[in-house]
């Protein structure tokens, strides 16, 4: 049995070359690495991968060799022509999703009801990958054990970067502690 040495794979989704949905003077890279950067602060373990802010998706999903003892968590915001549309869904493989009981249906789950309360925001449920605008997310398909994708609220809203920012503490207090609950599963 192969060991590997990192069990916490943690993206911002977006990097410095590609800054994602941008919407009032924000960019969705910006956001979702100041929660990656808070959870990575928050985190006792030492068995966590960021994403580096200057590689591109490619080069950072080369870096993920998970094997089934890993967690992969890929942070990001969503976008919608309304700028009143809120909430927070999660997006995992098809594998996953058919399987309620799987690690990754309920670490999505536990983000989802955590996260949701925080920033008080409505909770827009788990989803299978095909039921994004990618009938296949790669990053969720790289053979971890666990591996979510989590759309933290719109950032079309006039008012989610805002109360992101105010709480970025606080989700990344709760989602250190949400990895690390799910990595000790599959250790």
């Amino acid at each position: 049995m192969i060991q590997i040495p990192f069990k916490q794979f943690i993206s911002a989704g977006h990097n410095n070359a590609d800054s994602g949905a941008v919407a009032h003077g924000n960019k969705e890279a910006d956001v979702t690495k100041l929660i990656r950067d808070s959870i990575a602060r928050n985190s006792r373990s030492s068995e966590i991968i960021l994403d580096k802010d200057w590689e591109n998706n490619r080069q950072y999903q080369s870096r993920i060799k998970p094997g089934n003892g890993s967690v992969v968590f890929d942070i990001h915001l969503n976008a919608a022509a309304k700028n009143t549309t809120s909430g927070i869904e999660a997006f995992i493989n098809k594998k996953d999703f058919a399987n309620s009981n799987s690690l990754s249906w309920k670490m999505a789950n536990r983000f989802l009801k955590e996260y949701s309360t925080i920033l008080g925001i409505p909770n827009r449920g788990v989803k299978g990958e095909n039921s994004s605008q990618h009938s296949r997310i790669g990053i969720l398909n790289l053979g971890a054990g666990i591996s979510v994708l989590l759309e933290v609220d719109f950032i079309t809203s006039t008012t989610a970067v805002g109360n992101i920012i105010s709480k970025k503490d606080q989700l990344g207090k709760v989602g250190a502690k949400i990895l690390q609950d799910f990595d000790d599963m599959i250790k």
